[in-house]
C-alpha cells in the first residue's frame, strides 16, 4: 500500500496531548494508506514524533508566530521521505511547504497533490508588489509540478483557468460528518430577538466588527453569537463594551462540536459577512444543520451558495444590503425554510463526509508520478 506525507504548516498538538478535529480528518484518510505522515509545525519550539496507528505526526520546531518560515523547516521532508520510504505527497499550500513539496516530488519521483484553501493565491496573481510577484512565480512552479491541483468547487476552478492553470486540476468539495452535523433546524418561527449565530477565526477577514456595527445600526432586537477566537478579540471585546452591547453579543472562542451543533440549530440565521474566502468548511456546516444563511459571494462562496435557491448572497459587505436580507427573511417564514431545506438537500448530494472522502483518497492514491 501507498506511504503519503502530508505537509501543512500549521501547528498542532502531538497525537497523544490535547484533541483537535483536524486529528478526524487524518484518521479518516489514513484508512486509504499503509502509512500516514504529517509534517507540520510544533506548538514550541522543540521538535516532536508521535504514533497513533498508522498515523505518524512529526512536528518541527514552530520558531515564529507566522507561518512562512515553514517555507525553510518544511525541507525536512527529505529526510522523511527517505526514512519512511514514502510514495506520495500532499500540500495543503502550493507556497509554504508546497514548493519544498515541488522539489521533493522532482527529486525522488513520486506524485504530489497540493491544495487551495484560500482567496490569498487569486490575489497573489493579480499583485504588483515584489512579493506578490515572487510568490505567484513559486506557485505557478508548484502547481506545474503537481500531478493533482484539489479546487473545492466550480468557482475555484474557473479561477485557475482565468490565470492559465488549466491541467491536473480534480474537484473534491469541502466535506461534512452528517455523524457530527446530525440536527437539522426545523422550527423556523422567529421569537424573541433575532438570533444570528457565526462561525470562524477572530480576524480581520471575517469582518465581524463590522458585523456588530452594522447589526447595532439597524436591528433594535438582536443576539449575536460569534464562535472562534482569534487575535481581534480584544478589539471586539472593546467595541462591545463601549456600546453596551454585553447583552446582546455574546464572544466564544472554543466549543465541543456538540455544543456547537445545539447552538447553531437553536439560532434563527447563519451570517457570513466575510471580507475574503476561499470556501469555509463553517458553510457546508451550516448547511448540513439546515439553517437559513446570508453570506457575501467573496472567494468562492457562489461555487456552493446561490442567491435564493440554498441562501441570500449579497454581493459585497455593505450594511445596507445586509439589512435588507436580513428583513427580507425576518418577514418571509416559507423563504427561510425553503433555502435552509434546500441547502441540506445539497449537502446530501454533493459534500456527505464518506462519499467525499472516498473520492479523496482515490484521488490520492491513483497519483502516479509523470514519468513513471
Amino acid at each position: 500500500m501507498a506511504k503519503l506525507l502530508h505537509i501543512s504548516a500549521n501547528t498542532y498538538p502531538p497525537l497523544y496531548g490535547r484533541h483537535h478535529h483536524t486529528k478526524n480528518i487524518w484518521q479518516e484518510l489514513a484508512g486509504g494508506f499503509e502509512e500516514y505522515h504529517i509534517l507540520a509545525r510544533s506548538e514550541n519550539n522543540a521538535y516532536s514524533y508521535s504514533r497513533e496507528g498508522n498515523i505518524h505526526l512529526h512536528l518541527v520546531p514552530r520558531l515564529t508566530q507566522r507561518s512562512k518560515i515553514f517555507f525553510l523547516t518544511s525541507f525536512w521532508m527529505f529526510w522523511l521521505i527517505k526514512k519512511y520510504n514514502i510514495t506520495h505527497l500532499l500540500s495543503q499550500c502550493p507556497i509554504v511547504g508546497g514548493v519544498t513539496a515541488a522539489l521533493a516530488s522532482r527529486f525522488f519521483r513520486i506524485p504530489l497533490m497540493v491544495e487551495l484553501h484560500g482567496e490569498e493565491y487569486f490575489r497573489l496573481f493579480q499583485s504588483q508588489s515584489f512579493f506578490g510577484r515572487i510568490s505567484a512565480s513559486l506557485m505557478r512552479y508548484t502547481f506545474r509540478h503537481a500531478r493533482k491541483i484539489r479546487s473545492l468547487n466550480d468557482a475555484m476552478t474557473q479561477k485557475l483557468i482565468q490565470n492559465k492553470i488549466t491541467e491536473n486540476i480534480v474537484l473534491i468539495p469541502n466535506r461534512v460528518n452528517l455523524a457530527i452535523f446530525n440536527k437539522q433546524k426545523k422550527d423556523f418561527a422567529l421569537k424573541g430577538p433575532l438570533k444570528i449565530i457565526s462561525v470562524g477565526r477572530f480576524v480581520w477577514e471575517k469582518n465581524y466588527l463590522n458585523l456588530m456595527r452594522c447589526l447595532h445600526a439597524n436591528l433594535a432586537d438582536f443576539h449575536l453569537t460569534l464562535v472562534g477566537g482569534g487575535k481581534l478579540k480584544d478589539e471586539y471585546e472593546r467595541y462591545i463594551h463601549e456600546n453596551n452591547l454585553d447583552q446582546k453579543v455574546r464572544l466564544i472562542e472554543w466549543i465541543d462540536q456538540k455544543e456547537l451543533v445545539d447552538l447553531i440549530v437553536s439560532s434563527d440565521l447563519y451570517v457570513q459577512y466575510s471580507l475574503s474566502e476561499g470556501m469555509p468548511r463553517t458553510i457546508v456546516e451550516a448547511m448540513a444543520l439546515q439553517m437559513p444563511i446570508i453570506s457575501t459571494d467573496v472567494g468562492s462562496i457562489l461555487g456552493v451558495l446561490t442567491d435564493r435557491s440554498n441562501a441570500l448572497v449579497i454581493g459585497s459587505d455593505s450594511c445596507e444590503e445586509l439589512s435588507r436580507a436580513i428583513g427580507v427573511l425576518m418577514q418571509d417564514a416559507l423563504l427561510r425554510e425553503s433555502i435552509a431545506t434546500q441547502a441540506y438537500r445539497d449537502v446530501v448530494e454533493k459534500y456527505e463526509w464518506n462519499t467525499v472522502f472516498e473520492k479523496y483518497k482515490n484521488e490520492i492514491a491513483g497519483m502516479r508520478y509523470e514519468h513513471s
